[in-house]
């Protein structure tokens, strides 16, 4: 005879099945669009009930990587969307390692495009043209494409009335110059454009020109050591710009007026090839910087080391500067309080200490005195020229009312070590001087 205890757990996971099979069809239709084709298509065995719901699922999801069965990728694909039973086709999605022949890519989007498709999401591993076919999908909001984008004639028609979003992703030069105004001019409405690519050593010129893009995010990788043959050129038209993120490894110049919209920016400069401190990376870094120093808040990353002399031969200013995240060693820090007058709030995400020594400012910083309230470190060693810094903003910042201090890694040994360390016994003596609405030290 069963336990009580044995039952009860049948009913409970009867009761939990029940409670799926109850369910309206449109509600577990909804919930098979989350997942692959794939595994869409396996409900099928569950019951006889969900033997053709998967064919009622708007989204198509291949990925040629899950498939290992005996039927070929490109038959799989071919009879799922022979037997799809939904008229419309809201999200299409195919990631594919192999060849797959082009009538065949073709032949699958243009049915998409036929039932109004409104996100692409098309991925491959080798060489693959832009498709032709989307050119005119009038339906389309979401278009991702990794691939090689081929060459633009002047009498192809562009007409992506509907896009909003474009994410480009490609590992070879193609023709950039010519295809990417071309493929712009074609979307009237798109607000949020990504680029990955690979530069070699051809030197590539991007012309963004966009009277509607808000968000725009640069990613340029360099795949050969001699990083100055890579440099770039960039020419920015996009009155509209709120957003802008640059990750950039190589030098290179930006050209554009000044995006009086902009109010964030996200920038990363970490060419570990450059060996020393190379004057024109710096400066090509300085350019860079230049074109978004109308920004309110600013998150910058450096792994080099800038060559002084470079600084002193470009002046730029931050005026609307309220925040500031930084990963990058003294100077920059230094730099940023001298020419952003309104700072209020900064986050040190690792402090670099390859320079010798804290650099002071020549003058106390105006944003200093009147306007910086906020301070937190991440990640905070023992150093001399750390609490050096620490202890030069602690007795300058005249309205400041919160400092927050992370050890990072290894707390209970850095709280042990710091404890006893002459540095903390000193910074501890100075804070007796500073009046703070809150000062905390977070160890881990």
């Amino acid at each position: 005879m069963e336990s009580s205890g044995k039952r009860q757990k049948k009913v409970s996971v009867g009761k939990q099945i029940d409670r799926l099979s109850g369910l309206p069809d449109d509600v577990l239709i909804h919930i098979l669009s989350f997942l692959p084709t794939k595994l869409s298509v396996s409900t099928s065995i569950l019951a006889r009930r969900w033997r053709f719901l998967w064919a009622h699922v708007p989204n198509l999801d291949f990925d040629s990587q899950t498939h290992n069965t005996e039927r070929s990728f490109a038959d799989i694909i071919n009879r799922v969307i022979m037997l799809r039973k939904v008229q419309s086709i809201n999200t299409f999605r195919i990631c594919c390692s192999d060849n797959c022949r082009v009538y065949k890519l073709e032949t699958w989007l243009a049915t998409a495009v036929a039932h109004n498709v409104q996100t692409l999401d098309l991925r491959f591993d080798y060489h693959v043209m832009f498709p032709r076919c989307i050119f005119t999908c009038e339906t389309l909001v979401d278009l991702r494409f990794r691939g090689f984008l081929g060459y633009f004639s002047p009498g192809d028609i562009i007409r992506l009335t509907s896009l909003k979003k474009l994410h480009l992703t490609f590992d070879k030069y193609w023709y950039c110059d010519r295809n990417l105004p071309h493929l712009l001019s074609g979307c009237p409405v798109l607000e949020e454009l990504i680029i990955d690519g690979v530069v070699d050593q051809y030197k590539h010129k991007y012309i963004i020109s966009s009277p509607s893009i808000k968000r725009l995010m640069l990613n340029f990788q360099c795949n050969t050591y001699d990083s100055q043959s890579c440099a770039y050129r960039l020419v920015i038209t996009a009155p509209s710009l709120r957003y802008f993120q640059l990750i950039d490894c190589f030098p290179g110049y930006i050209l554009c007026e000044r995006l009086s919209s902009l109010i964030e920016a996200d920038v990363s400069f970490n060419n570990c090839k450059v060996v020393g401190e190379d004057y024109s990376y710096t400066l090509s870094v300085l350019g860079k910087l230049d074109v978004v120093s109308n920004v309110k808040s600013l998150k910058l990353s450096s792994g080099i080391v800038f060559n002084l002399s470079a600084f002193g031969d470009r002046s730029i200013s931050f005026d609307n500067l309220t925040k500031l995240e930084l990963d990058a060693h003294w100077l920059i820090l230094t730099k940023f309080l001298e020419i952003a007058n309104n700072l209020q709030v900064i986050i040190l995400r690792k402090v670099d200490t390859r320079l010798k020594h804290w650099m002071e400012p020549k003058q106390v910083p105006k944003c200093l005195i009147s306007h910086l309230t906020i301070i937190r470190i991440d990640g905070m060693g023992r150093t001399k020229q750390e609490f050096d810094m620490v202890r030069y903003l602690l007795r300058n910042a005249l309205v400041l009312k919160k400092m927050e201090i992370f050890s990072g890694p290894n707390a209970i040994d850095f709280k042990q070590n710091l404890m006893r360390s002459r540095e903390f016994l000193r910074f501890s003596v100075d804070l007796w001087h500073v009046s703070l609405l809150s000062f905390e030290i977070v160890w881990g």
